[in-house]
């Protein structure tokens, strides 16, 4: 199974997970990333939407409390509950089967795809979806 991370259109570099935010009862994942860990160490985070499944195995309890886990694979499945995204990292691996996702990014790593978005099928650019400037935990109005 290929990995989708060019996908996130970031560039050729690593990412660093440094969060993973469970909110409304698991109904939606936030992962806060870092882009280039070595370098401009640029923000961006993975919102997963209408989560439906979630399997999380921690590999190496051990290291639990360290402060950013290696990205080591994703695949982002397909939206609509029919194929569970895969996030795989050094410490943990998260399967998530979802409505939709949303990128956001904390800077503009591609001037022409700022940030995505799953809309139905596929992914488009979304250009209402303004910057994280202070990632934190926001609650969501009920719908």
């Amino acid at each position: 199974m290929p990995d989708d991370y060019n996908l996130l259109n970031l560039g050729g570099l690593t990412s660093l997970v440094k969060n993973v935010n469970v909110s409304l009862w698991g109904n939606q994942i936030l992962f806060e990333l870092i882009y280039d860990p070595t370098g401009e160490r640029l923000p961006y985070s993975i919102v997963f939407h209408d989560c439906r499944d979630i399997n999380w195995e921690v590999f190496h309890p051990e290291d639990v409390k360290d402060p950013e886990a290696d990205l080591i694979g994703i695949h982002l499945g397909e939206n609509a509950h029919r194929k569970a995204a895969l996030i795989h990292t050094d410490i943990f691996e998260i399967s998530i089967l979802y409505g939709s996702f949303s990128i956001h990014k904390g800077e503009n790593l591609n001037p022409e795809v700022e940030d995505l978005e799953t809309e139905n099928w596929g992914i488009r650019a979304a250009s209402s979806i303004g910057p994280i400037v202070n990632p934190r935990p926001v609650k969501l109005p009920r719908r």
